[in-house]
């Protein structure tokens, strides 16, 4: 009997428990017409404002502990394999925050490494900070290597945003890590030119495969994620899907 990897192991368990949600995108619509379609056929807004027929809801395992668990377990794993230094771990508002926390407890024994929080902007109160947890912190001094975290990374917009906040205060950021790396060619360039490298458990054509392997969804949603993958600006023009300034998943 032919041997399980932990990556296809990894991405059943998200399959399993739900987390993947594609839908039908009809050709030819607008962004005015969206919510007038039948939920299964809406595409959904990213949060780099872009549009796709796929979502993988990885946050919304944080009531699976034993399912985060073992993903930040095994992920743990590879980034002590890839990044050389972490002096601390980085975890973007708001599906950054739990796997970024979990991972900071187990890359370096007894106690981890220190933990802050990027927020998405400036909040209106308290001190307006934008990475809490990390000012006034002797255990975190200036030029320390920081690790951003986020649940996934689809087009690293807000990868690239939260490596640029650490930069800005006067920290190093030199790779990211993520649970589910979608592989998105715009993300590839985007991570490239703010000289990052991004360390994940698992891309989306990978969970593709095994949601292929073992049916979870129907092999037209699979085959139509795949063409967005190919092509994510190219799939939004040929829809008439414009990109919005502000995204927000839905």
């Amino acid at each position: 009997m032919k041997r399980v990897s932990k990556i296809e192991k990894a991405a059943l368990m998200v399959l399993k428990a739900k987390a993947v949600d594609i839908r039908n995108v009809p050709i030819s619509i607008t962004n005015e017409e969206v919510e007038k379609l039948p939920l299964e056929n809406q595409p959904f807004l990213y949060a780099s404002g872009n549009w796709g027929p796929g979502y993988i809801m990885i946050k919304g395992l944080v009531g699976r502990k034993e399912v985060m668990k073992s993903l930040t377990r095994e992920l743990a794993r590879k980034i002590v394999k890839t990044a050389p230094r972490v002096d601390f771990v980085a975890g973007n508002v708001s599906g950054g925050v739990i796997p970024g926390w979990l991972l900071s407890e187990r890359l370096k024994a007894p106690l981890g490494v220190p933990f802050v929080y990027i927020r998405e902007a400036r909040k209106k109160g308290g001190q307006k900070e934008l990475v809490t947890g990390i000012v006034n912190n002797p255990e975190i001094p200036a030029g320390a290597n920081g690790l951003v975290v986020e649940e996934l990374v689809n087009f690293a917009q807000t990868t690239c945003n939260g490596a640029d906040a650490l930069r800005n205060a006067g920290y190093s950021v030199t790779h990211a890590a993520t649970i589910l790396f979608y592989d998105n060619p715009e993300a590839v360039k985007n991570l490239r030119k703010h000289g990052i490298e991004i360390i994940y458990l698992f891309t989306l054509p990978e969970l593709l495969a095994v949601a292929e392997k073992y049916g979870t969804h129907p092999q037209g949603a699979i085959d139509g994620y795949r063409e967005f993958l190919n092509d994510p600006l190219g799939w939004q023009a040929e829809r008439g899907l414009r990109p919005l300034k502000e995204g927000g998943t839905k």
